[in-house]
């Protein structure tokens, strides 16, 4: 049986982490996250996104982060962040 060689391209596979439609996507599922989250009123909690360091892969990441002392406190106490993720 031939052994199959795959010759990657690189620049080609991080050229898709940043395509604009697929950042949007995890925009959109992280800012639904972030809207779960702010339900309550206690704190504030926001979205951020961008491109890792390519070193290779400079994979893309967005997070929802605690934006205030409010919102760190009830996110510790009640894992907001983590509840919210569920729907």
């Amino acid at each position: 049986m031939p052994t199959v060689r795959i010759e990657w391209n690189k620049e080609g596979l991080y050229d898709v982490r940043r395509d604009p439609s697929l950042v949007a996507q995890e925009r959109a599922i992280a800012q639904q996250i972030c809207d779960r989250a702010n339900r309550d009123g206690k704190g504030t909690f926001m979205v951020g996104s961008r491109q890792g360091e390519k070193r290779p892969q400079g994979r893309w990441r967005t997070t929802v982060f605690t934006a205030d002392a409010k919102a760190m406190a009830h996110n510790a106490k009640h894992n907001t962040l983590i509840r919210s993720m569920e729907g």
